[in-house]
């Protein structure tokens, strides 16, 4: 079966995207100094807005060069403060979408179930709040790592 020019081309940026996961991160070459090093004893808002909702990162927070953290998760190598700290950023952003898809689901269904049995001026305000919901945001973030040519 012949690709539509649309697949093909959904087909070639998924190889692209592939293609610099597998690459190596371009800037390590230009870092010399430890990450750990860069933060030093800066304080960071983090462990306090994290705090507030319950939730404590064990271990040397990014304060030392190599990590050592209680994980389920069992690592080959030790880990960095700039590996770590790369790494929660990408579990921050995914843990922050799985949220707010629940959150929008769950909200969504509960419009939905008022408007079966709302009147006609109660349902319309109902539509509009489902409408704004069903908008997206987006958050820009600096780029942390240089992968691919």
């Amino acid at each position: 079966m012949a690709l539509s020019p649309a697949e093909k081309q959904r087909r070639f940026r998924e190889r692209q995207r592939e293609k610099a996961k597998a690459s190596p991160d371009q800037t390590k070459a230009v870092t010399v100094r430890p990450f750990s090093e860069f933060i030093g004893n800066r304080t960071l808002m983090l462990d306090e807005n994290l705090d507030a909702f319950g939730i404590q990162i064990s271990g040397n927070f990014l304060s030392e060069e190599i990590q050592t953290f209680d994980s389920e998760k069992q690592h080959d190598e030790p880990m960095t403060a700039l590996e770590r700290a790369t790494g929660l950023v990408g579990v921050f952003i995914d843990a922050a979408k799985e949220l707010s898809e629940l959150i929008n689901e769950y909200k969504i269904e509960e419009i939905d179930q008022q408007m079966a049995s709302a009147p006609a001026a109660k349902r319309i305000q109902l539509e509009t709040l489902r409408k704004r919901l069903s908008k997206r945001t987006s958050h820009f973030f600096p780029v942390i790592e240089v992968k691919g040519d």
